[in-house]
């Protein structure tokens, strides 16, 4: 067997093994967070959020329209499992290259070939199966399909530095070039494989003295080390957790970076004869950044900005201009060529594929002009473009002063660090790029949110070999591995930097330094086959060689990539995971005919679009994006257009007042909205005032502080218009996820009906008794329709929630919280209102059988709570059960902290009442007395200890009718 067909054979099996993982575990149709809006934007070539994703709609749309799958979020979802699949083909291919580089002999036996290819596969499948990138490779993001454009691009690059000094090799740098250029619809991760790329191509066609390249890069080392220091110390001096403003931000960033340009002046200029030399390490290096900045900023933003200048918001104007500028570069590139000036047109050549690969945007501009659903920041002209490019709606922030967060949740969090220094270092380099490099290559302790490292999982293994692997490649090709590194650094820690996160995050960040972990895997490959090159070192000619060397591989097979598919699969797997479906559906379902809903974020918002723009589901109702209602075109959209023919939503600014709404300083203030006389008969309405005034009245409060300063916010100014001009003739609602602080103090008139509260003009008349719209919300969540309606269909859809072979991670579990909320404000009410036993009964029974806490987590406190409902209508075996579960949790927080005793539901409370109602008094008494050991002098405690007491002294079996509370 040759070993070109060895080689394809191991790549195949490579390739089929990472499709199979994907195909099998990927989402069957819609996934939480963004990819319910890259789906809906797909299907419909719609305009999503900025920097946007043009050529993966593009090419999501065209896997939306093969019959494969019914589900077309699955047939989306596809796009991510080949491009994954593809990746890791791939990362193969290049490893088995970079071997043979630094080989540099011809492979004669069959062995020798396997022991090239089974390291590299090794290597391959380590990234096929790690962490991050298996959670991207099975839904509708952006982040899988950019990982192939990584892979692609170094494919190109080592097959150019392959076959540099062939006839027409540079076939191959324009082809990266336009790929770069095509990615950046995609996401700009790729773009810093730029760098990288211009190393590659400086190594193996310019240098010609490697003792120069590293005598000058000991220099560059020193120099870097020098402005690090420099940086350490100004950022340990910044000590004041107070953020700057948003005018402090460029003020900032100038002032650290004319002191780096500084410190660079000074020391070149020190040095420049050592520095300025042929084959000095700073060519590549200045190149590459020149290169990379030609890129980004320069093509996605600077030379839209060029376009619209030119065009002056007249697009007809941008459009010439354009082609004016391609009709020049393509007159250069046949003048350089004519002239023999190759360098000159290789760099035209590669500047205008990469321009032609950014004209994807174009279908940003058309489709936004088209006015389609989801049409966010309405950019219909180059100007608008620009701006849409610069993600100016979610602000600006500087790239030095790390912690420059001015909302008031962070605050606090600024003080845990001493410095700017200690908040980069600790949290935004090792929390959120160390720990995520170690999730994948150590272990995770966990799926939720901030979990630490695991070495048990994984031993340690995967990332032992991917350090020693960097070493081996060091020693026997040290420009290669300086190409690799560099990319490492730049797709993971740069990245970190660049990207500056504040804390908390409301999601894990990994996926963004998913490159970074693709450079990871070669290393582990590489480190296999050094492993077996260290054993045919020291023991060659020896018998036992063979053997070894095919236990090492055989054992590097094992430990990594199947013990990582292992660990790894019930946690990826989501082929039966209808849950963010479900979830879009209950929503939309909780809202009366021709409804208007206000959102929260990106999980009550994206999902719901999906499923109006690709299902067609209750297309009837308007969604209001809170956060999003803060921006003027937005809210102009709502108020102007008729997405599937569905009514404006009424509003009394005009497009110009829209335009100059600001937040208002607020104080608390009376605020008042009409109710006609059938509204006052619609809704029973028997508060004399509202019947007398005609309006409903109540006190609104600021729903911001930006400072000192209360305040209200334009969404809600605009919440407030809404809901006066819809006149009580439109439903108007809030979606559960909503915080109370955007709910514009309408409390007191918000009544349930599912997923969503609704706005009416009648006040709970009891605030002990929940505000329920108990038929609605009984058929809600007592009756499961079969199939789905695309019309107003009451009844919620639970599928798999009672399923423990299918997994939930912490978003899953939350969110679904949501589903118990609403059983036990149906079951209180039957408590309360009706004083239904069996009613209250048979409602938290449906919610264990809909919703069962061994498959769905729940809070201990909840569990509380729903023991004692059980408890007051005499459900003893469902009560039994519960109390049990929650006595041993209270028993674990006691023993972690002994003196909570004030919260709200603290352990001494929780364990005296359970041990009051199972009569199990001996343990009452104990926790009662250790109580009071803490607070000696309190009068209800000393009661409850004696109460205790005479229970037991007198042996009475009945609990007592006295109920004594500690709080």
């Amino acid at each position: 067997m040759s070993q070109k067909l060895l080689n394809r054979i191991i790549a195949f099996f490579v390739f089929l093994i990472s499709a199979v993982q994907f195909f099998i575990t990927a989402q069957p149709t819609l996934s939480f967070w963004d990819c319910g809006e890259f789906a809906a934007s797909s299907y419909s070539l719609q305009v999503p959020h900025p920097p946007g994703t043009p050529f993966f709609l593009l090419i999501g749309k065209l896997f939306s329209m093969i019959p494969f799958a019914e589900d077309i979020g699955f047939r989306i979802n596809t796009v991510s499992v080949l491009s994954s699949a593809f990746s890791v083909l791939f990362l193969y291919l290049i490893i088995v290259k970079v071997i043979q580089f630094y080989l540099k002999k011809e492979l004669t036996t069959f062995s020798d070939g396997l022991k090239i290819y089974l390291p590299a596969a090794i290597g391959a499948l380590s990234f096929s199966f790690s962490d991050t990138f298996w959670f991207n490779g099975v839904e509708s993001e952006v982040y899988a399909f950019s990982t192939f454009f990584i892979a692609l691009v170094v494919w190109l690059m080592i097959l150019w530095n392959e076959k540099a000094d062939e006839p027409e090799s540079e076939r191959y740098i324009v082809m990266i070039f336009y790929l770069i250029g095509l990615s950046t619809g995609v996401h700009l991760m790729s773009v810093l494989a730029i760098v990288s790329v211009v190393m590659t191509i400086y190594f193996r066609k310019y240098l010609q003295n490697e003792e120069t390249l590293k005598q000058t890069g000991i220099y560059f080392l020193v120099h870097a080390a020098i402005i690090l220091v420099a940086a350490v110390l100004m950022w340990l001096s910044q000590t004041d957790a107070n953020p700057p403003s948003s005018e402090q931000f460029q003020a900032i960033d100038k002032r650290f970076l004319m002191i780096f340009a500084l410190i660079s002046i000074v020391y070149m200029g020190v040095f420049y004869k050592k520095l300025f030399v042929k084959d000095s390490i700073y060519i590549p290096i200045i190149i590459g950044g020149i290169t990379l900045m030609a890129v980004y900023p320069g093509l996605v933003k600077y030379f839209t900005k060029i376009i619209a200048f030119i065009g002056s918001n007249n697009t007809t104007l941008g459009l010439i201009g354009l082609f004016v500028i391609i009709a020049l570069l393509i007159y250069l590139v046949y003048w350089t060529s004519k002239e023999n000036k190759l360098t000159a047109n290789l760099v035209l050549k590669s500047l205008l594929f990469a321009i032609l690969g950014v004209t994807t945007y174009a279908q940003i501009m058309i489709r936004a002009n088209q006015e389609t659903p989801i049409n966010m920041n309405s950019p219909k002209t180059f100007t608008e473009l620009e701006s849409y490019l610069n993600r100016e709606q979610y602000g600006d922030f500087p790239i030095w002063k790390r912690r420059y967060s001015s909302e008031p949740h962070q605050m606090g969090v600024f003080t845990n660090y001493s410095s700017d220094f200690d908040f980069l270092w600790n949290y935004q380099i090792n929390h959120m790029f160390n720990r995520y490099l170690f999730w994948n290559y150590i272990g995770r302790v966990s799926n939720d949110q901030d979990a630490g490292v695991d070495f048990t999982q994984l031993f340690g293994i995967p990332f032992l070999l991917g350090l020693f692997g960097l070493y081996h490649h060091y020693k026997r090709d040290w420009k290669m591995a300086s190409v690799f590194l560099v990319m490492f650094i730049f797709l993971g820690y740069l990245t970190a930097f660049y990207q500056n996160q504040q804390e908390p995050q409301p999601r894990e960040r990994d996926y963004f330094y998913v490159g970074a972990f693709f450079v990871f895997s070669l290393w582990i490959g590489l480190g296999v086959r050094g492993l077996i090159e260290l054993l045919e070192e020291n023991f060659a000619g020896q018998n036992l060689l063979k053997p070894i060397t095919w236990a090492v591989i055989a054992v590097s097979f094992l430990a990594v990539p199947v013990n990582m598919a292992k660990q790894e699969w019930f946690w990826h797997d989501r082929s039966r995971n209808y849950v963010p479906w479900d979830y879009a559906y209950n929503m939309l379902q909780s809202v009366a005919p021709n409804a208007i809903i206000f959102t929260n974020g990106d999980n009550d918002t994206f999902p719901l679009w999906y499923l109006q723009d690709v299902q067609g589901v209750r297309r009837d109702v308007r969604i209001a994006n809170l956060s999003l209602l803060n921006t003027n075109w937005y809210v102009k959209q709502l108020k102007n257009n008729e997405p599937y023919g569905t009514p404006k939503i009424a509003m009394s600014f005009t497009d110009e007042e829209i335009d100059q709404l600001t937040p208002v300083r607020w104080e608390p203030q009376e605020v008042s909205v009409p109710v006609s006389d059938e509204a006052i008969k619609e809704f029973g309405v028997t508060d004399s005032s509202i019947v007398k005034n005609k309006k409903l009245t109540w006190v609104m409060q600021p729903g911001a502080q930006f400072g000192d300063v209360q305040a209200v916010r334009v969404q809600d100014l605009v919440v407030l218009d809404i809901i006066a001009k819809a006149e009580w003739k439109r439903p108007v609602y809030f979606a559960v996820t909503v915080s109370d602080d955007s709910k514009i103090s309408l409390d007191d008139y918000l009544i349930m009906e599912g997923m969503a509260w609704r706005v009416v003009p009648k006040k709970n008349p009891n605030k002990n008794i929940e505000y329920v719209n108990e038929p609605i919300l009984r058929k809600q969540l007592m009756e499961e329709p079969e199939g789905y309606n695309k019309l107003y269909q009451p009844g919620f859809k639970f599928r798999g929630l009672n399923d423990s072979t299918i997994f939930f991670d912490e978003n899953h579990v939350r969110l679904v919280q949501n589903y118990r909320n609403a059983f036990i404000r149906l079951a209180l009410y039957y408590l309360y209102q009706e004083r239904n036993n069996n009613k209250v009964i048979e409602t938290l029974d449906k919610m264990e059988e809909k919703v069962p806490r061994h498959v769905i987590p729940m809070d201990y406190r909840i569990k509380h709570d729903v023991a004692k409902l059980y408890f007051n209508v005499g459900a003893m075996k469902q009560y039994k059960a519960f109390a049990k579960e929650v006595i041993e949790e209270a028993k674990k927080r006691l023993n972690a902290n002994p003196r909570d005793y004030n919260s709200w539901y603290n352990p001494y409370d929780i364990l005296l009442t359970h041990y009051d109602n199972l009569k199990m008094y001996k343990e009452g008494l104990t926790i009662a007395e250790q109580l009071k050991s803490y607070v000696p002098n309190d009068e209800n405690i000393n009661k409850l200890v004696e109460h205790f007491r005479n229970l037991i002294s007198t042996g009475k079996d009945e609990v007592a009718k006295q109920k004594i509370e500690v709080k």
